[in-house]
């Protein structure tokens, strides 16, 4: 049904200022790594991104010199067939075996078979347990 391995994302905390979206991804993509999946939020005058690359530590050293708060944190990366009700099958059964996910994210395109979600839970490994 599902193919999930263990990931690490990029938290990042900014200030809430127009273009930052654009200086960040720029400079990622200026160190030559690739944005895998990506969530971000304005929360008063802060901004808030998470961010899956391929290369974290490549992507955080180049982000380093903007002096920005910054960390890696581990999620789940579910790859799930793209189609009616799957969503609903996975959070059930995290919901029955008690998983406490603190944020979800994810992807879709019409009509590719496959979608994205990252995740993170209290536990992580037990997600792994409970999806694949």
């Amino acid at each position: 049904m599902a193919k999930a391995k263990l990931a690490k994302e990029i938290y990042l905390e900014t200030p809430n200022e127009i273009g930052m979206l654009a200086k960040i991804s720029t400079v990622i993509a200026n160190s030559g790594v690739n944005i895998v999946a990506l969530y971000a939020y304005g929360e008063r005058n802060k901004a808030k991104f998470r961010i899956v690359t391929s290369d974290n530590a490549k992507a955080m050293e180049a982000l380093k010199p903007l002096n920005f708060k910054m960390n890696e944190e581990e999620v789940v990366l579910l790859e799930l067939e793209d189609k009616t009700g799957v969503m609903a099958e996975v959070s059930r059964k995290l919901a029955i075996k008690k998983v406490n996910l603190k944020y979800i994210y994810g992807t879709t395109i019409e009509g590719a078979p496959n979608c994205i979600l990252v995740l993170s839970a209290e536990d992580n490994e037990k997600v792994m347990k409970v999806l694949i």
